[in-house]
C-alpha cells in the first residue's frame, strides 16, 4: 500500500510536465521557428534605485526578437527624472523597442501591500492592475521581473499559449512537488496548505496575464487589499510577496507554463533550453555577483575538493558549479550596456568578500 501511495503522488507530480510538453509542441509548430514580424507586449514593474539595471534584461530581449515591435510597458510608482531620461534614452539605442512608461496613482495603497506582506518595494504587486491602465485593445501581456532574468529564446509562443478561460500562464513554484489546486484562501485550510499557498503557487518572475478576464471581472487593488489584510489579521500571516498574495487571492487560477519561460536554473531540473533564465531562489542576484575566471576556478576546486553541490556564501546564499555559466551570461549581455560601468566594480568587490573561504 505504501508503494502505490508513493507511486500515485509521483504521478500526481509529474502529470503537468505532460500537459506542459505537449502545449510546447504545439506552441511552436503554430508560433516558432522561422516566423513573421509580431508584435509583442511586455511590461514589467520596479522600484528603487537600480531602474538601470533594467537595460540589461532589455537588450537580451531585443537581441533574441530583432525582427519584432516590442512595446515595452514600464510601470513605476516612484521613479526620478533622470531614471526615466536613462532607460529612455537607452531604449532609443534599441531600433525594435518602444518604452511606454506608466505611472501607476495608487502610491499609498501599494505600500500598504508591501506593509501587510512584510516586502519593500510595492511596485512588485503593480502587474496586479496591469489591466486598468493598459489600453483596451490589448487582451493580453507578458510580465518580465526587471532585474534577476535576461531572455535566451523566442517568447511569442508563450505569449500567445491558449489561457482557456484563466487569468494567467505561469510556471509553477514548486515543479518538483504535488501541484496545489485551491481555490482563495480560507480559514477551513490547514495552517500548512495556508503557508503553501502564502509562498506562492505560481511563480511571478515571468506570467502572461489575461487582461481581459481581470477586467471582466472587475479586479482593482481593493480585492488584493481585502485578502492581504485578511491573511495578515486572521489567518496570521506575515510574509507574502506578490505571487503568494495572487495565490492568496485567486487560487489555482492559472494555466501551467513550460519552465523553459522560467527557467530557475538554482533549483531546476537540467536538459531545459531555457527562453527566460531567472536568477531565483537563495542564490546572489546577478548585478550584486561578478566573478573572474580565477574565482571561479577556485569555487570549481573547493565543490570538488570537498564533494559539495553548492558553496555557502553568506548564511542565505549558495552558489553551485553549473550556475556560473549562467552568471557569465548575464555579464556578458551587461558589458554591452551604459550600467555596467556602475555596477561591475560594485558587484567584484562583494564577490572577492564572499570568496576567501574558498581558499
Amino acid at each position: 500500500m505504501f508503494e502505490f501511495r508513493q507511486l500515485a503522488k509521483q504521478v500526481y507530480r509529474n502529470l503537468p510536465g505532460c500537459w506542459t510538453l505537449t502545449s510546447e509542441v504545439y506552441q511552436q509548430r503554430r508560433f516558432g521557428g522561422a516566423r513573421g514580424m509580431a508584435q509583442l507586449d511586455i511590461m514589467t514593474s520596479i522600484g528603487g534605485k537600480d531602474l538601470d539595471v533594467l537595460q540589461v534584461m532589455l537588450l537580451s530581449l531585443a537581441e533574441t526578437h530583432p525582427d519584432d515591435n516590442i512595446r515595452f510597458w514600464l510601470f513605476y510608482l516612484n521613479a526620478a527624472p533622470q531614471q526615466l531620461t536613462q532607460i529612455q534614452a537607452f531604449c532609443d539605442t534599441l531600433p525594435n523597442v518602444t518604452l511606454h512608461p506608466v505611472h501607476v496613482q495608487e502610491r499609498n495603497e501599494f505600500a500598504l501591500l508591501s506593509k501587510l506582506g512584510n516586502r519593500p518595494f510595492g511596485a512588485r504587486f503593480l502587474w496586479f492592475v496591469a489591466h486598468l491602465y493598459l489600453p483596451t485593445d490589448i487582451s493580453r501581456i507578458l510580465y518580465l521581473d526587471p532585474l534577476d532574468i535576461i531572455v535566451t529564446d523566442d517568447l511569442y509562443p508563450f505569449l500567445m499559449q491558449p489561457l482557456l478561460g484563466k487569468s494567467i500562464a505561469a510556471c509553477r513554484e514548486a515543479p518538483s512537488t504535488p501541484p496545489i489546486i485551491a481555490g482563495p484562501v480560507t480559514r477551513r485550510m490547514t495552517d500548512t496548505r495556508i503557508e503553501r499557498i502564502s509562498k506562492g503557487i505560481i511563480n511571478s518572475g515571468a506570467i502572461v496575464l489575461n487582461l481581459d478576464k481581470f477586467r471582466k471581472n472587475g479586479v482593482t487593488v481593493q480585492n488584493y487589499i481585502k485578502t492581504a489584510t485578511y491573511a495578515h489579521n486572521e489567518l496570521g500571516l506575515t510574509v507574502f510577496g506578490d505571487q503568494g498574495l495572487f495565490s492568496l487571492n485567486h487560487g489555482s487560477d492559472y494555466v501551467q507554463a513550460h519552465d523553459r519561460y522560467n527557467f530557475r536554473f538554482h533549483d531546476g531540473r537540467k536538459g531545459i533550453k531555457p527562453a527566460v533564465v531567472h536568477f531565483a531562489g537563495r542564490i546572489p542576484k546577478p548585478f550584486h555577483l561578478r566573478l573572474n575566471a580565477e574565482q571561479e576556478r577556485q569555487i570549481l576546486s573547493y565543490l570538488d575538493t570537498n564533494k559539495l553541490k553548492a558553496l555557502r556564501l553568506n548564511p542565505h546564499q549558495t552558489i553551485k558549479a553549473d550556475d556560473l555559466a549562467y552568471y557569465r551570461q548575464w555579464w556578458d549581455v551587461c558589458a554591452r550596456t551604459p550600467v555596467f560601468q556602475r555596477i561591475a566594480p560594485l558587484a567584484e568587490e562583494y564577490a572577492a568578500k564572499v570568496l576567501p573561504s574558498t581558499s
